[in-house]
């Protein structure tokens, strides 16, 4: 009887200790009341309790290898607990057979009774692992239970598991942030990467040990090691200071971090600042993809008219992009201040798929010198200055268009006379906007935030601001706003497009229904604006406020809009 109960208490079935299909030891009916006492039956119940918990422990710790880094350690760690339990058990075994003073059923549950509580926690969070996801955030799993148990040996048992998954979140910290290695090969990290081939945060995944902020600084340091290792740019300064830094204990996790992301961004900073990089790139991008320089593309304009008349087909591409590309080398050579190496970064292309004119389809493409092109001007940061410069592209565009039109208009109608007007007025407001309100603000704001950093890190995250804060006052998200600029532009170039040839018959007809189309486009724009004015509040109303004032600084187009509204229903 007794060899029977230890068997069951170290969770192994045997001929009085049945295991029943919900996982829960019982004992053989017709042998429950052979010889015991009805003490000894109550003292059994918590004995059958604690066989079930052993023998549960032993399954999940004993279960093929998982595809989980944190719960292979935490199996062992489980395993290693059921391990001293079934030792003591094997301890009370031999005592008896010496004649122990350990009498019966009695003596064994005084025994392990300092056992009982850790097991029952045990399976408390096992239960709770395995409704889970095996990865990182099993440490706040461990640390909930944790910090939530009053009693001090499961608060050191919890303990101890908790630190064997930091160990793993350690080793997986330190292969990225020193060798820029993801030592993940069950995507378990809170570093992965992308479809693009991207390294991303999966903000769910951190850890609670860990802020936001510092796992933004996690991931800088491993892209700047992975950029430098690529480049076979890492000194010998960077590899001895690695080697110190694997020294420093986890518990020191915050240490390690901070001084990782300022080795790193002292590094860079130096490196893109070498030699001027940073700022030629900056003023580059800024005279081409934001068109500062103006003259550039009204000459490449000017040129380059005739390439994007109408569609072309995909035969015509090649040629197309070779005349383009040689149109925007000669601007820039004309009007740009900038070395010969410099320029040739730059090229433009005809993006093939997309549909459209020439003119929705063009792209700068700014090859960069290593590593901006890598951590600053990826490719998702280009797409949105290219959105930007095709904007302005098309802006200055139907600017010189117009400006084009004033002797073939000084005879016509009043009619005419106003739409040309209040076409350039709204063209050429809305892209004095852009430019000046936006860019040029934004742009000083940067410059004040670079001249006080000397930080790559920080510079980073000025650019990064920089961009969100021009493609929000642009409105590049807002996809309202952007179908009225285009239906705007093309409106514009209908109504200068009636003065390259012969004039039709219904000349002032066409005109009155482009006016008319004006109008419903100025109620959109202006709807559209003062209801995004309503719903903003405190700095994002400023820019909304100023296109307004430059848009209708005395109510002329709003008044206009609201009188003919008026006549109309009258009628």
């Amino acid at each position: 009887m007794i060899r029977e109960m230890l068997f069951m208490l170290s969770g192994q079935p045997g001929a009085l200790f049945v295991l029943t299909d919900n996982g829960q030891f019982e004992m053989c009916s017709g042998i429950a009341d052979v010889g015991l006492c009805q003490s000894e039956k109550e003292i059994i119940k918590p004995l059958l309790k604690i066989g079930s918990n052993v023998a549960f422990l032993s399954n999940f710790a004993e279960e093929i290898k998982s595809d989980s880094l944190y719960l292979d350690v935490v199996q062992q760690s489980i395993s290693k607990y059921v391990t001293e339990f079934q030792e003591e058990l094997v301890e009370i075994e031999i005592a008896i057979l010496e004649g122990s003073e350990i009498l019966g059923i009695t003596g064994i549950h005084s025994r392990i009774m300092p056992f009982t509580l850790q097991l029952e926690y045990l399976k408390e969070l096992v239960d709770a692992i395995k409704l889970q996801k095996g990865n990182c955030l099993l440490i706040d799993t461990i640390q909930h239970y944790r910090d939530h148990c009053g009693v001090s040996r499961i608060i050191a048992t919890f303990q101890e598991i908790y630190n064997t998954c930091l160990k793993v979140l350690h080793k997986q910290l330190v292969s990225w942030m020193l060798f820029g290695k993801l030592l993940d090969p069950y995507n378990e990290f809170f570093i992965q990467v992308d479809d693009s081939k991207r390294f991303v945060i999966t903000g769910e995944m951190i850890p609670s040990c860990l802020t936001v902020s510092l796992a933004q600084q996690v991931l800088f340091v491993g892209e700047s090691v992975v950029a430098l290792t690529e480049a076979q740019d890492l000194s010998e300064e960077d590899w001895e200071f690695m080697g110190k830094l694997q020294k420093i204990p986890f518990e020191n996790v915050v240490e390690i971090i901070q001084q990782c992301r300022d080795q790193m961004a002292k590094r860079l900073w130096n490196l893109v600042t070498e030699k001027d990089r940073l700022n030629r790139s900056l003023n580059m991008i800024l005279n081409t993809f934001l068109m500062k320089k103006g003259d550039i593309f009204a000459y490449f304009i000017r040129q380059t008219e005739n390439i994007f008349d109408g569609q072309f087909s995909s035969s015509q591409l090649a040629s197309n992009q070779f005349a383009l590309q040689q149109r925007l080398m000669n601007s820039l050579k004309k009007y740009l201040d900038e070395d010969e190496t410099e320029i040739e970064r730059l090229s433009m292309n005809i993006t093939p798929d997309t549909p459209g004119q020439g003119w929705d389809r063009v792209f700068l493409d700014y090859k960069t010198e290593w590593p901006l092109g890598v951590l600053i001007f990826t490719p998702e940061t280009m797409e949105t200055y290219n959105r930007i410069f095709r904007l302005l592209l098309n802006l200055r565009r139907i600017q010189l268009n117009l400006n084009g039109l004033w002797k073939n208009l000084a005879l016509l109608d009043k009619p005419v006379l106003e739409l040309r007007w209040n076409l350039q007025h709204i063209l050429i407001h809305l892209s004095q906007y852009i430019q000046i309100d936006v860019i040029e603000v934004q742009k000083s704001i940067m410059d004040r935030q670079i001249d006080q950093c000397h930080d790559f890190d920080k510079f980073r995250a000025a650019h990064a601001n920089f961009l969100v804060v021009i493609a929000a006052q642009t409105f590049l998200h807002v996809p309202a706003m952007q179908a009225c600029f285009k239906d705007l532009i093309h409106l514009a170039l209908k109504f200068c497009g009636l003065f390259k040839n012969d004039r039709p018959k219904a000349f002032l007809s066409v005109v009155a229904e482009l006016n008319l189309e004006f109008e419903r486009l100025m109620q959109l724009l202006f709807s559209l604006l003062n209801g995004m004015y309503q719903q903003s509040s405190g700095t994002t109303m400023e820019p909304i406020a100023q296109l307004l004032l430059r848009l209708d600084f005395n109510y002329y187009l709003t008044e206009g809009l609201q009188r003919k509204t008026n006549q109309l229903l009258e009628i």
